[in-house]
């Protein structure tokens, strides 16, 4: 069934078929927000907001032309909530980040290749970085990433032209760093 069609029996009154909107998307939601959060605490409690929210506006009757863009969009702004909050800046140090690095690293595979490739995302701005997990992690479309972003399709193209561009410099860098350090 698509994902649609379980708003559609959400809106009138089939609970069930929100389960199975729940069963299909909470691993990669949750994907999805570890990668901008970095805390598996605040992601799980990020994750049931946007739950909670798509649920509320199934039982209001409303239904999403597209679900998956919209879902991503109600979570992206889940999380910009989250970080215009005050106590979420003092909660997200950088020194906390490294005193605990299981939290960190708990669902990332150990793979050391992933690893890299994770650490010079998060070298990216918040603008590049959730332009390519959206693309590359979530699989979603340039349209897509556009209405989950609420930006024009263009601004979409460049901010993963330009990240791409970034990243390729940033992991280039890296390598020469690693090699200078086993010289």
């Amino acid at each position: 069934m698509l994902d649609e069609q379980y708003m559609e029996e959400l809106a009138s009154g089939n609970d069930s078929a929100f389960d199975s909107l729940v069963f299909r998307y909470h691993k990669p939601l949750f994907g999805y927000l570890y990668r901008l959060l970095h805390d598996e605490k605040q992601v799980e409690d990020v994750v049931q907001e946007t739950f909670l929210k798509i649920y509320q506006e199934g039982k209001r009757g409303f239904i999403p032309k597209q679900f998956k863009p919209w879902m991503y969009k109600i979570a992206t702004n889940c999380c910009k909530d989250y970080w215009k909050k005050a106590s979420t800046k003092r909660e997200f140090a950088t020194k906390d980040l490294y005193e605990n690095p299981s939290q960190i690293y708990h669902i990332i595979d150990h793979q050391i290749e992933r690893k890299w490739m994770m650490e010079s995302l998060n070298q990216l701005s918040l603008d590049y970085r959730t332009a390519l997990y959206l693309r590359f992690y979530q699989d979603l479309k340039y349209e897509e990433i556009a209405m989950t972003l609420d930006i024009p399709l263009n601004t979409v193209k460049t901010r993963i032209s330009r990240g791409l561009n970034q990243l390729e410099k940033i992991l280039l860098e890296n390598e020469g760093k690693e090699e200078r350090e086993y010289e």
